[in-house]
């Protein structure tokens, strides 16, 4: 079966987590600093010490759930990458001088991309990628902090095909699926630009984006 990178981008405090918490089947890797708050298969990442000891943590997590539940997980949701790229940009701005941090933080960037893609998409785990937004003061369009060449090429956004984005608006949360302002996109045909998020099930729209993903690959020579 397919896979798929889906990415869920929000203000602080917008239900990202509580939206994820609710994916079937999944194993949540927490880099946000504070424990995960969800009765859910989860793992606290606190120590960074390298993008070797973030993919060494999940693979062991992942083997960790599949010796308690029998199986591998469907979805790894990772909730914050913003807060995972913080701490690899202060690790790397101690350990390093000059260029060189840049240059080391253009390398992690690109081994835990690879990462998602060749090791869990390419074993049939769909990566959920959980992302902080601030607004761009120039564009006025709510942006994904990055840095570097990762920042120029669209920051998280560039290294998936689905996109949805939680806004807090007059009172009540909206899922975004298409449009300039926020960073979504999506593949499907049949969904609205957008819809309040007590309509929304994050599992069937998973699905329907692998039942998408399966058709798409009928096509692939």
């Amino acid at each position: 079966m397919s896979s798929v990178k889906l990415l869920v981008s929000a203000y602080e405090s917008s239900g990202k987590s509580t939206l994820t918490s609710t994916i079937k089947d999944a194993l949540v890797i927490n880099f946000d600093r504070k424990e995960y708050g969800f009765n859910v298969p989860h793992a606290n990442f606190t120590n960074y010490e390298g993008m070797g000891s973030v993919i060494n943590f999940i693979n062991e997590k992942i083997k960790k759930y599949k010796e308690s539940f029998g199986t591998l997980p469907k979805v790894v949701v990772l909730d914050t990458v913003t807060q995972l790229y913080s701490a690899m940009a202060r690790y790397n701005g101690n350990k390093y001088t000059g260029f060189n941090i840049h240059s080391q933080n253009n390398s992690d960037t690109l081994d835990f991309n690879s990462y998602v893609e060749d090791v869990l998409i390419k074993n049939g785990i769909s990566v959920v990628i959980v992302a902080h937004t601030t607004v761009d003061s120039d564009s006025g369009r709510h942006i994904i902090p990055a840095s570097g060449q990762f920042n120029k090429a669209g920051s998280w956004l560039s290294v998936v095909n689905d996109a949805i984005f939680i806004e807090k608006a007059t009172g009540k949360l909206v899922v975004h699926f298409r449009g300039f302002k926020f960073p979504t996109r999506t593949t499907l045909k049949d969904i609205p630009d957008k819809m309040d998020i007590e309509s929304f099930d994050i599992n069937e729209y998973i699905d329907k984006l692998i039942n998408s993903k399966n058709e798409a690959d009928k096509f692939v020579l």
